[in-house]
């Protein structure tokens, strides 16, 4: 037998073929309750008071169950294994909506029109705070955010840190020029030790990982400088909000990489965190670099390139953001071209899979990766030979006579 079920704001009603109520759920009024069943339907989940519901149909000799409401219908099919049909437009359904006045008269419901209108107002608009608020706070969302972050602190710190060169330059010049070329350990020796006489072999192997050989050169240095002497404890206190801000920046990626095992696992898996999130961000969200064509997705962060060669003919731009993976940045300048393609065709299965929650395969796109990166690198040991321009002999015209 056939039971029809209408979702309505007052409550859920089964009801048979000549429009006789067989089963209710009763929200009571209770704001929370239908704002729970409504969002459960959302996340794909059914609450048990409606699983026991339609136990109690099914129980009763009702093997079918009609819907107008195509969540319900997915999640009473797909979850709970029972006959369901689909009628967008039903008859029954709609007869039983215009009339809910009365069908809610039936079960001891009194309620007036507008009671019920201001009612579904009032539950509509705390269901789109609700997803509002959900689809700000998506992972694809976060992500966009922290790797835009990232890169602004990462050329912030890369500033800030050529201030730091020049100003602590002028205390101990020979060090900023000469020795040290990582700014985070120069931010790191200007924020402990300070003055230039602080640079002891003592001081030094204490805080340092540094070999024999670099700590005597910058002992020398230091003790022949020609720098000034002034209080350094600004430049001291600048460059520890360098290394405060370079800690943060390493707290953000730990985050993302979070974020990207969650949310996108098979792309984090084929290319990592940091540039899997470049991509998602370059391409506004997960879903859009889902229906990307991989030739598209090659050539993102490359666009002012690609504009160049289609307005004026230059060099085609061979890869984007996908450059900076090792293993493209890494190999032949001839691989490279080749490699970015076969990356970018992994890249779009993987966002498809991500986007619409499918298995890991990561590891075996990985591992298939893997093997045609070692092909690429068999099958094209040598570079191109250039090929040299033919020169055309232009014929001279025939003089006439």
């Amino acid at each position: 037998m056939k039971s029809y079920i209408a979702d309505t704001l007052c409550g859920i009603f089964a009801f048979d073929e000549s429009g006789n109520i067989l089963n209710f759920i009763d929200f009571e009024d209770d704001k929370q309750k239908i704002i729970q069943f409504y969002e459960a339907i959302n996340e794909g989940i059914i609450q048990s008071v409606f699983e026991d519901f339609l136990l109690e149909l099914k129980n009763s000799g009702f093997d079918e169950f009609i819907f107008d409401n195509k969540d319900l219908h997915t999640l009473t099919s797909q979850t709970l294994g029972y006959k369901t049909e689909l009628k967008s437009i039903s008859l029954e359904l709609k007869d039983f909506r215009l009339n809910l006045l009365i069908q809610l008269k039936k079960v001891g419901i009194i309620k007036t029109k507008d009671e019920i209108l201001a009612q579904y107002k009032e539950i509509n608009e705390e269901l789109s705070k609700k997803k509002v608020s959900l689809a700000s706070g998506h992972s694809d969302n976060m992500i966009i955010q922290i790797i835009s972050i990232l890169g602004v602190i990462k050329k912030s710190i890369s500033l800030l840190s050529s201030h730091l060169r020049e100003w602590y330059g002028l205390h101990f010049p020979e060090l900023t020029d000469k020795v040290i070329d990582d700014n985070m350990l120069l931010a790191k020796m200007i924020s402990t030790l300070g003055a230039r006489e602080k640079f002891t072999y003592e001081n030094l192997r204490k805080n340092f990982e540094l070999s024999d050989n670099k700590i005597n050169i910058l002992q020398e240095y230091a003790s022949n400088s020609m720098g000034a002497n002034f209080n350094l404890k600004l430049v001291q206190d600048y460059a520890s909000q360098i290394l405060s801000l370079d800690s943060y920046s390493q707290d953000l990626e730990e985050r993302l990489t979070v974020l990207m095992t969650k949310s996108a696992p098979n792309i984090n898996a084929i290319i990592g965190s940091l540039i899997g999130a470049k991509l998602i961000a370059k391409a506004g969200g997960l879903r859009k670099l889902a229906f990307m064509p991989a030739s598209r997705i090659q050539l993102l962060g490359a666009e002012k390139a690609l504009y160049r060669f289609l307005k004026t003919g230059e060099k085609r731009p061979k890869h984007g953001l996908i450059f900076q993976w090792n293993q493209i940045r890494g190999s032949k300048y001839y691989h490279r071209g080749k490699i970015a393609r076969v990356v970018s065709g992994k890249i779009g299965i993987a966002a498809k899979v991500d986007n619409f929650n499918g298995d890991f395969i990561g590891d075996e796109l990985a591992r298939i990766l893997e093997l045609k990166i070692k092909e690429i690198g068999e099958k094209y040991p040598n570079p191109p030979k250039k090929t040299e321009p033919v020169n055309v002999r232009k014929s001279k015209p025939k003089k006439r006579r």
